[in-house]
């Protein structure tokens, strides 16, 4: 077998190794880049336009990956990142005699990225206040009318309302609150790793450690009201479970199945007296089956009929709310009122980091404060 006819995924581990600090197959690095090179030959399996071979890639293999990097929930930055580490494993398979150049490196295929020095920081989008009004506002009412008609049915309402008091006022990575389905220790927030009394929820943070976070006194009692009308049947419930009928079916049924071993005409003739989301969590909660969680691409699409629901419209690529704006709005709100330590501090991050993201805001307040300046020595 030639070179060029290996598989692109044929060489991640030993490229992998090759990356690890100290030649040992663990840290924080070789993880995030695996996960990005995964997630390519993902794509690559999944685009048909592509071979998995390295004689079938090229640039316009490349073009395509950085138009779809753009179209994901990704800042710009982040999306250069993976891009980056990409072409950093292509680059190391030329290397290795697997591929006569990097095609990742041509000019065509990095031109959808967007630029490295054209976004300023005041540019991603940031929850308003307006913003945080407007949809808070609605999920209240959407919360409150429900209560009056379905009861227990209400809990999809309750839980749309709770996602999005934690969206506009922990500064929360969303990452770290929905699951992953490409990183199994990434399943949602549980209930376990929430305390309302002191106000935090614990979580696996972007630098793969746990840390505890701040639930500030606004997402308090929406969080109290779901908590109390979902009734999670255990600790290890997810916070923001699916209500995707079908997901929620699969669930019962496996779990039935492996922890309670009924038999399957049991778990058919028992499943098929269901009718609802109701019944099945009733049932979910009867058996003590925890239900999966929403990821990060259900939360952005809950997002998406809420704002539509709202008739919140908004205009760059989202149209729409997006999670990681109601991260960013909290930030520009601590960076306004308790300066970048404090945001900081809310945000996990360094300050050096905020300062770089939020630096729009310094540069108003010394303007305004240098043309006080001016005009007190002027007079």
């Amino acid at each position: 077998m030639s070179p060029e006819s290996t598989a692109v995924g044929a060489p991640l581990e030993e490229f992998l190794r090759s990356k690890s600090k100290g030649g040992e197959e663990s840290g924080n690095y070789r993880r995030n880049l695996e996960r990005c090179l995964e997630d390519f030959l993902a794509w690559l399996e999944a685009d048909s336009r592509s071979g998995t071979t390295f004689d079938e890639i090229g640039e316009r293999t490349f073009r395509r990956y950085a138009r779809e990097l753009t179209t994901r929930d990704l800042t710009p930055g982040t999306i250069r990142t993976y891009y980056a580490q990409v072409s950093a494993y292509i680059g190391w398979c030329v290397r290795e005699g697997l591929l006569e150049v990097n095609y990742a490196q041509r000019n065509v295929a990095k031109e959808p990225l967007p630029e490295n020095n054209g976004r300023r920081s005041g540019d991603q989008q940031a929850w308003t206040d307006e913003h945080r009004l407007l949809i808070t506002r609605h999920v209240d009412e959407q919360a409150h009318d429900a209560a009056d008609e379905k009861g227990f049915g209400a809990i999809k309402e309750f839980r749309d309302r709770a996602l999005v008091y934690v969206l506009c006022y922990s500064g929360v990575r969303g990452g770290e609150i929905f699951a992953d389905p490409k990183d199994d220790r990434r399943n949602g927030l549980r209930w376990g790793d929430v305390s309302l009394e002191d106000q935090k929820m614990t979580v696996l943070a972007k630098k793969q450690d746990w840390s505890d976070r701040s639930l500030t006194k606004q997402a308090i009692n929406p969080m109290l009201r779901y908590r109390n009308i979902l009734d999670p049947a255990s600790d290890d419930w997810p916070v923001f479970p699916t209500f995707h009928l079908p997901s929620l079916y699969e669930t019962l049924r496996t779990g039935l199945r492996d922890v309670h071993s009924w038999s399957t005409d049991d778990i058919e003739t028992f499943v098929d007296e269901l009718t609802g989301q109701t019944e099945v969590f009733e049932a979910l909660r009867e058996y003590d089956l925890p239900p999966t969680s929403i990821n990060t691409d259900g939360a952005r699409r809950i997002m998406r009929r809420l704002c539509e629901e709202a008739n919140l419209e908004l205009e760059g690529k989202h149209g729409y709310l997006a999670p990681h704006g109601g991260r960013r709005g909290a930030g520009e709100v601590m960076v306004r009122q308790r300066g970048f330590t404090a945001a900081a501090r809310l945000l996990d991050n360094s300050e050096e980091v905020v300062r770089k993201s939020y630096s729009h805001i310094e540069a108003k307040e010394m303007a305004e404060d240098a043309g006080n300046a001016f005009s007190e020595h002027d007079q």
